[in-house]
C-alpha cells in the first residue's frame, strides 16, 4: 500500500500554517497534494486527478486545482520550493489545470504498483 507523506508546512493567509501531504490517488496512480491544519483536519485538496480522464503526466508531476478557492495557495506552495510549474495545462471542463513537478525525487510518493511488486518479491524469497 502506498503511503502518505508530510513534506513540510506552508503559511497561508486564511488558515495559518498548514501541513502539506503527498500520496497517490487510487485511480490512475497520480500524485495527490492535500493540506491539513495542525489538528489534521482537511483544509484543501490542491491537486485534481485527471489521469483517469486521459491526462498524460510524468510520475513526478501532478495536476493542480487552481480554482474554487485554491487560488490563495498557489503562491505559498511555489514559494515553499518543493514544486515548479511546468507551463503545461490540461483542460478540464471550463478551466485548465496547471501541471506542476515535484523538484526533489525523495518527495515523490511511491506508486501503488511499486509497493505491490516489492511485497510480491519479498514473499517469493
Amino acid at each position: 500500500m502506498a503511503t502518505i507523506k508530510v513534506i513540510g508546512k506552508v503559511k497561508t493567509d486564511r488558515y495559518g500554517t498548514v501541513a502539506v501531504l503527498v500520496g497517490r490517488y487510487p485511480a490512475g496512480n497520480a500524485v495527490f497534494v492535500n493540506m491539513v491544519n495542525r489538528r489534521g483536519e482537511p483544509i484543501a485538496t490542491f491537486s485534481v486527478n485527471l489521469v483517469p480522464y486521459g491526462a498524460e503526466i510524468a510520475d513526478d508531476e501532478f495536476t493542480v486545482k487552481t480554482w474554487g478557492g485554491n487560488e490563495q495557495f498557489v503562491a505559498p506552495m511555489l514559494a515553499a520550493g518543493w514544486f515548479e510549474d511546468t507551463g503545461r495545462r490540461v483542460p478540464t471542463g471550463y478551466v485548465e489545470a496547471q501541471v506542476w513537478r515535484i523538484k526533489d525525487a525523495k518527495l515523490v510518493p511511491e506508486r501503488h504498483d511499486e509497493g505491490n511488486r516489492a511485497s510480491r518479491a519479498a514473499m517469493l524469497h
